[in-house]
């Protein structure tokens, strides 16, 4: 009969401390929303921010080469995307004694003022011309409209 008795307020301990765990949520959960933070003071609660990056700004030069070729070279920093009619390339500005030289390590495009190639890179620089004699089709220094 003792131990019936001992279970019995054990239950009964265990059933009023459940009983104060709900009571103190449902009254925790019954405050009163705080007023809105004034955005004028320092720490105030602000608008949420735009983490969203701006699209990079690339600049485009647009060339017509031998046989009617087309070529797009776009140009960000020293990165540039080149882009034919068959393939797309992206490439790093390398070193280069004269014009500007990018490669991605298998081709390359040469551009110097309105003109430029694109060739196979090879050690020797003497690679197969995948694209010559290209000319800008608007020079950089022609009047804006």
């Amino acid at each position: 009969m003792v131990k019936l008795r001992k279970g019995k307020i054990f239950r009964g301990l265990i059933g009023l401390a459940s009983l104060g765990l709900l009571v103190t949520c449902a009254i925790g959960s019954q405050e009163t929303p705080s007023a809105p933070a004034d955005p004028a003071k320092p720490g105030a609660a602000r608008e949420p921010k735009n983490n969203v990056r701006p699209a990079m700004k690339w600049k485009r030069f647009d060339y017509t080469c031998e046989g009617g070729a087309k070529v797009a070279v776009y140009l960000r920093g020293s990165a540039a995307k080149v882009r034919t009619q068959e393939h797309f390339y992206l490439m790093r500005q390398t070193p280069s004694a004269d014009g500007n030289r990018y490669s991605d390590g298998k081709v390359l495009w040469w551009g110097k003022d309105d003109t430029g190639s694109l060739q196979e890179d090879t050690p020797d620089g003497n690679g197969r011309m995948l694209v010559k004699g290209c000319v800008l089709d608007k020079p950089a220094d022609a009047a804006k409209p």
